[in-house]
């Protein structure tokens, strides 16, 4: 039996009672231990809360970093994760590490390792409960850059034009979705499995190296799937391969058991037979087997519309890629070990495809699942705020300042601040990519800011943490230069900046997102022709006139003047070669030249361009 008398651990005192006893000892009633026995705190607890006079209860040991830098490291660490730049534990640790040995902070860390240990970690997080360890997804630059703002404000003003025009709020049922699925004849992904305790060495025995079959699903924002499209690798299509597929299934023979041109116009009259009744939407991705002014006839001659998605950004606009497509997985790797498990020994051919296929299809085309694909993109119902502000983190890192704005800004300033303004807006954009916005902020607050950065402790990771408010000292300094002097400038100027130049002269210095937006979006049809107004690319202060009508020249002499633009997208960053490979070989030969002879003096200097024979003065 133990005893009762057995000292009570584990914190199991009070703040009160804590209180109660420095008290009774600092008031001379009681000796630490008395006071100790009589409120239930231990005597050494007690002997150090009246050392540093805090009443405050601390079980353990003091952490190695103070509150305020855990916290500044917690925020970085989870900004970081937003701009597609997470931290592995590894490098948290080896931060903390260089951070202590940099502040001289007392830490018992490894010095032959140079790095934080992993129970310092474990309870890091624990005490941080915000951070967790999730399992990152590679995401290509391109789908970083292009997912931002501008890109799908535009694109969906381009969707409310369509809807208006066919009618497509009050008929869901004419909103159609299209998407490739590649799909191994294997599992996807590894699977966590049983086996004893501390074994090394757990197998699954399945193909590696699997063939690829392409399924073309297609569904609508009524909750409706149409008979997919089934693209397997070979030449001769054999009879067993469309046994047991679902109701209306489309089988097809691929070279390389991928989509092409010539598929995908099969696939639009497939949809013709199944789609619904009037003018339809087809929205899709922007691949080359999908641009073609052949796909543009089978489209018209079934009432469809095309809409081309912007390009790398159908991870978050394409429903079948926020919903089924990624339910396709879980259920097909499902089926397949359950087969597996049933037919030990069994490869899993094309002609055994349609056995697990079509259990895999009824699972993941549910109304329900399918509805919330829509929902989630903004499709339908139509919701330009769908897409989640930490979808376009990724993009700040190459999001630069809109020129326009800072013409404006920079205007309102007298002639003798316009210089300096410039270069502080620079400077501001320079230096809050990786730091929280701070709008509508009054003198006020950042006085206290001023106040804080003295005290601030210095930053964990690499980027000092008083670049948080630099872009609001430094537009307040511009505005009352007399307060300037007294504050340490946190942004080094570049001396390109620092000169008497021209604002269109800096702007034009500025290296601006390559996305080359030619041309604005053409009226929805599928007939006849549209206007195409030329816009301002992005990439420079002011349009290229001669380039837009040497473009239009050649677009008209193209085979196809009426069907080439017909495909209705909310950019034109898709090359025009995409729509027919051998383009240039449709126009004369004297034709050809001169397109040659154009693009050669692209790259001429301006005292040769003037002696060109082909130069208009």
């Amino acid at each position: 039996m133990e005893s009762q008398n057995k000292k009570q651990r584990g914190g199991k005192w009070t703040e009160n009672q804590l209180k109660a006893a420095l008290e009774a000892v600092q008031k001379g009633k009681m000796s630490q231990r008395k006071a100790a026995a009589t409120f239930n705190v231990p005597r050494r607890t007690l002997r150090n809360h009246i050392k540093s006079g805090s009443t405050k209860k601390i079980i353990g040991r003091t952490p190695v970093l103070n509150k305020t830098q855990e916290k500044d490291l917690c925020k970085r660490v989870i900004r970081l994760a937003q701009v597609g730049l997470p931290l592995t534990s590894k490098i948290v640790r080896k931060q903390a590490y260089e951070f202590c040995k940099a502040n001289s902070i007392p830490n018992s860390f490894n010095d032959n390792k140079n790095i934080a240990g992993k129970k310092w970690l474990k309870n890091f997080v624990k005490r941080n409960p915000e951070i967790s360890l999730r399992r990152a997804q590679l995401m290509n630059p391109a789908r970083a850059q292009k997912l931002n703002k501008y890109i799908v404000q535009q694109h969906f003003n381009a969707i409310k034009t369509i809807y208006e025009d066919l009618n497509i709020c009050n008929h869901p049922e004419r909103l159609y979705n299209m998407d490739e699925k590649g799909c191994r004849l294997t599992i996807h992904h590894q699977h966590k499995v049983f086996a004893a305790k501390g074994t090394k060495r757990v197998h699954f025995v399945a193909q590696e190296h699997a063939e690829n079959v392409t399924i073309a699903m297609c569904v609508n924002a009524a909750g409706n799937s149409v008979p997919p499209m089934v693209i397997f690798k070979g030449k001769r299509l054999r009879p067993e391969f469309c046994d047991n597929m679902p109701p209306g299934t489309l089988v097809k023979m691929g070279t390389k058991g991928s989509m092409t041109t010539e598929l995908f116009v099969e696939f639009i009259n497939h949809l013709g037979q199944f789609k619904s009744q009037g003018k339809c939407l087809l929205i899709f991705d922007g691949a080359s087997s999908h641009l073609d002014a052949r796909i543009v006839d089978a489209a018209d001659a079934h009432d469809i519309v095309l809409y081309c998605l912007p390009s790398n950004t159908t991870h978050e606009l394409q429903p079948l890629d926020k919903s089924v497509n990624k339910s396709y997985e879980h259920f097909w790797d499902e089926e397949v070990l359950l087969y597996a498990y049933q037919h030990p020994g069994r490869k899993l051919t094309k002609t055994r495809f349609s056995k697990i296929f079509t259990k895999v299809w009824s699972k993941c085309t549910t109304k329900e699942n399918i509805i919330n694909g829509f929902r989630a993109t903004g499709l339908f119902p139509y919701d330009p705020n769908a897409i989640p502000e930490e979808a376009y983190a990724p993009s700040a890192l190459t999001q630069l300042p809109n020129p326009r704005d800072i013409e404006q800004n920079v205007s309102s300033i007298n002639d003798s601040t316009s210089d300096i303004m410039s270069a502080s807006r620079t400077s501001i954009i320079r230096s809050s990519l990786l730091s929280p916005r701070r709008d509508n902020m009054s003198d006020t607050d950042v006085t206290d800011c001023e106040e804080n950065l003295k005290n601030l402790s210095p930053s964990i990771l690499t980027e000092n943490a008083a670049n948080e408010w630099t872009g609001v000292i430094e537009q307040r300094n511009v505005q009352n230069p007399q307060s300037s002097n007294h504050i340490t400038k946190l942004v080094d100027y570049s001396s390109s900046l620092e000169s008497n130049m021209d604002l269109q002269e800096q702007l034009q210095m500025q290296p601006f997102l390559n996305i080359n937006f030619r041309y604005s979006s053409p009226v929805p049809t599928t007939s006849g022709t549209s206007n195409i107004q030329p816009r301002p690319r992005l990439n420079s202060i002011t349009s290229d006139s001669s380039e837009e009508e040497g473009i239009t020249t050649f677009l008209k002499n193209f085979q196809y003047p009426s069907k080439l633009i017909d495909i209705y997208t909310s950019s034109s960053d898709s090359n025009e070669e995409n729509l027919n490979p051998n383009f240039t070989e449709l126009l004369p030969i004297s034709e050809q030249m001169q397109i040659q002879s154009e693009d050669s003096e692209d790259n001429l200097p301006l005292l040769k361009l003037k002696n060109s024979p082909h130069h208009v003065p």
